[in-house]
């Protein structure tokens, strides 16, 4: 090889490993750069200089930490995940996620925590676990009832069960009985209240989409049909849907699209998806005194019914407590993930209390339980 050639071969290596870097420092404030990936990216790592053993343990760690760093980091990595997630997609007809199944006519449907296998029935509880999750539910109305409080389970439905006319053919039931009927079923029998609405919203589904196209929640509609149902085992009536003034609005939920790292992708490129603007039923005067989805949401309101209302929850109830809020003097929601302990229950006085849990994280009433 030739001393030109040779240059040429090291100029061309050169600009192959430095001009992605140099274009990216360019192209950088012109693309978005919001991390897309459901995690959290690597840091650049340090050295610690505390002490000789924590100075060599951090300098053995260095290269595989930086090496993380690095690969997270890479020029226009975000650019480039968005491009693969989107061939595989628009191409191989591949979701590019565990996470997600493709369903029929653009619906997006979630594959973690045994949502299909709640629909399929293939995921059943055994008689011990039955019994456990009976058990915990008695103890814990036993400790509710000896401070005068209700207690309501609700369990909200999962997408996929809802809309399975939308999931692709290879999904198919095993048979009828579910896990959630199972526990329905199982806490009736021993006497604890249970507001599982799944018939509800398949009485709606036909007629209106209840949960967002991408994402794994049900919408406004929705919500106020599960709230619908607990408030009428509570007591409460509230306007059916036919009364309600119904808004299209298309606000949405994307969290199966950023599933895929595609959320700006279906929020920019695909039609607008489907969500109500409600009103029509009593809100009472209803004001938030503090709204934080992950921690608390706290309302008080004029309602007639002056009882204080107590919801341990999870990210569907959000698009509940308006109407849940709007019905009762006092309502307190904080999340089970991490915000909620036993001690507030003395502390917040409630008449009721409600433990609502989504149907595909039914596992966790394996584990809650009040007690003395």
């Amino acid at each position: 090889m030739t001393k030109g050639k040779a240059a040429a071969w090291l100029a061309g290596f050169a600009l192959l490993l430095l001009g992605p870097g140099a274009a990216y420092a360019f192209a950088r404030p012109l693309l978005n750069t919001e991390n897309t990936e459901n995690r959290q990216l690597a840091e650049m790592p340090s050295l610690s200089f505390e002490g000789a053993k924590e100075f060599t343990d951090s300098l053995k760690a260095f290269p595989g930490l930086f090496n993380s760093f690095f690969n997270d980091h890479v020029p226009f990595r975000s650019q480039l995940i968005r491009l693969n997630s989107l061939l595989s997609v628009e191409i191989l007809g591949d979701p590019a996620s565990d996470s997600v199944v493709l369903g029929k006519e653009g619906w997006l449907f979630y594959a973690d925590e045994e949502s299909i296998e709640d629909y399929k029935g293939t995921n059943l509880y055994t008689e011990e676990e039955l019994a456990q999750i009976r058990d915990n539910c008695l103890a814990s109305k036993d400790y509710l009832e000896k401070r005068g409080i209700e207690f309501v389970v609700l369990i909200p439905s999962n997408k996929e069960d809802i809309y399975s006319r939308y999931l692709p053919d290879y999904i198919t039931k095993k048979g009828e009985l579910t896990r959630a009927r199972q526990v329905v079923d199982c806490l009736r029998e021993a006497g604890i209240r249970v507001v599982y609405p799944r018939q509800e919203l398949l009485d709606y589904s036909g007629k209106y989409d209840l949960y967002w196209h991408y994402d794994t929640h049900w919408n406004n509609l929705g919500a106020y049909i599960g709230a619908k149902a607990l408030l009428e085992e509570l007591g409460v009536q509230v306007p059916p849907v036919e009364e309600l003034t119904i808004e299209p609005d298309d606000f949405s939920g994307y969290d199966l699209a950023g599933m895929m790292n595609l959320k700006s992708y279906y929020e920019e490129n695909l039609p607008a998806d489907v969500n109500y603007l409600l009103s029509g039923y009593p809100v009472n005067n209803m004001t938030a005194i503090q709204v934080n989805d992950a921690t608390e949401l706290i309302y008080q309101s004029d309602a007639p019914d002056k009882r204080r209302f107590f919801m341990v929850r999870d990210s569907f109830a959000g698009s509940m407590a308006p109407v849940l809020a709007s019905s009762f003097a006092y309502t307190y929601m904080p999340h089970w993930n991490g915000c909620f302990e036993q001690s507030m229950i003395d502390a917040q006085q409630p008449d009721i209390f409600v433990y609502e849990v989504v149907e595909r994280r039914l596992d966790i009433l394996l584990s809650f339980r009040l007690s003395e």
